[in-house]
């Protein structure tokens, strides 16, 4: 086997910041909230492993980001079991950033006993203080059913009176929320802070994140109240498997399963959909707004998190595109396999259609990609997340001429290349 050398970059490096047309209807919006301007907004990481390996570790150590804070889960209830996640108490007291203890309820309404939870609470803070730990607020993560937003408030308020005094106290928040007002009001008003979560929040959506919802709810957030906020951006992918119904059978958020095959999918959050939310709100951000935090702090380990450089560009709201190769192995006379290679530090898309040279004809595709009917080139329904320096195998090609140092195969690729970088 020889290696014919063929490389293809389908995706030079430009920012996506000059398509922002669809974000200046939302800064309308967000200005007439605003009676003054706002300080810089914070970026903070939440730390959701509930095991700790070394790879963990190093990445709450690492200084490669530059962020303000950390929200660490601490405790989690399921049902009527608790699980107290096990931290590097060392690492974080060597990373040194403010921390926020985050409690995660599961269920649609609190059934917890208060003072239960806040045993529990307590018990943690005083572990991490004694340690030196710089805690600075209490973080309650609960998807309340927005029905149950009355009663999330009363437990709320009585979970409050059994805390510390001098630690804040803040809420997860959903935009569905916004449809019980009242309700609402009541509850951020008990609250220090609110974090309002935008992305996974639309079944139907095809990305975790988009961009125009997203500016929607913060200006809805902004226009319903003056109490503090922030929020919530994702940095990661999931893996579904559906049913015959097309309905979530499974879904694996944290690269700790395997979910392959027809029946699964895809979806992630496009690095510069994020990116462009972050810049449009950075231009003139709402005067209750306090920051972003991001979910989740990148951990070498973590197969469906971004990576470090890719957050590094969206925190700033201004994400390249990665270069993203297209490769070609000669196995045979005339016959090459061809790969996809994303040669970038950052997360990259692939293109949704490859063509090649008029001498080449498809032999089969791979994985997502298929030949069209002419078997003139490759395409697939969705673009490939392809982490920096990953490669994936997309179908072999029989062509007349060999593939390397062809000038005819960029020229005809670019031509059909869908980027889906943005």
């Amino acid at each position: 086997m020889t290696v014919a050398g063929s490389q293809l970059t389908f995706q030079h490096r430009q920012t996506a910041l000059h398509r922002l047309s669809a974000g200046v209807f939302f800064l309308g919006l967000l200005s007439s909230c605003r009676e003054a301007p706002s300080p810089a907004l914070t970026q903070e990481a939440y730390v959701w492993q509930r095991s700790w390996t070394p790879a963990v570790s190093a990445a709450v150590r690492s200084r490669e980001l530059a962020l303000d804070g950390l929200r660490v889960l601490a405790l989690q209830w399921i049902g009527d079991r608790s699980i107290q996640v096990q931290t590097d108490l060392r690492a974080l007291a060597a990373r040194g950033l403010p921390l926020r203890l985050v409690v995660r309820i599961e269920g649609s309404r609190p059934r917890l006993p208060t003072m239960a939870v806040a045993t529990a609470i307590r018990a943690v803070l005083a572990e991490w203080q004694a340690k030196g730990l710089r805690v600075v607020g209490i973080e309650i993560d609960h998807d309340c059913a927005s029905a149950g937003l009355g009663e999330y408030a009363d437990w709320l308020s009585q979970l409050t009176a059994e805390l510390p005094n001098g630690i804040a106290l803040s809420i997860t928040a959903l935009p569905s929320w916004l449809d019980n007002r009242d309700d609402l009001h009541a509850l951020r008003q008990i609250a220090d802070e609110s974090v309002l979560q935008v992305h996974a929040v639309e079944a139907r959506q095809a990305h975790l994140l988009g961009a125009e919802s997203t500016l929607r709810w913060i200006a809805a957030w902004q226009a319903h109240g003056d109490e503090a906020f922030r929020v919530a951006l994702p940095a990661y992918r999931l893996r579904v498997r559906n049913g015959g119904d097309e309905r979530p059978l499974m879904v694996d958020g944290e690269g700790l399963g395997e979910l392959s095959g027809s029946a699964a999918m895809e979806r992630y959050a496009v690095p510069a959909e994020v990116a462009r939310v972050v810049h449009i709100i950075g231009q003139d951000a709402p005067s209750a707004m306090r920051g972003w935090v991001w979910f989740r702090l990148p951990v070498a380990s973590d197969r469906l998190g971004w990576a470090p450089a890719t957050l590094a560009y969206a925190m700033r709201g201004d994400m390249p595109y990665a270069q993203i190769e297209l490769q070609a192995i000669q196995r045979g006379e005339g016959l090459f396999d061809l790969f996809l290679h994303n040669a970038d530090q950052i997360d990259g898309l692939s293109p949704k259609a490859i063509a090649l040279p008029t001498d080449c004809s498809v032999v089969e595709g791979i994985g997502e990609f298929m030949a069209d009917a002419m078997a003139t080139r490759l395409h697939t329904p969705q673009a490939l997340w392809l982490a920096p320096d990953q490669r994936v195998a997309i179908g072999y090609a029989r062509c007349a001429q060999p593939l390397a140092e062809r000038s005819d195969l960029s020229h005809s690729s670019q031509a059909l290349v869908e980027p889906m970088t943005r």
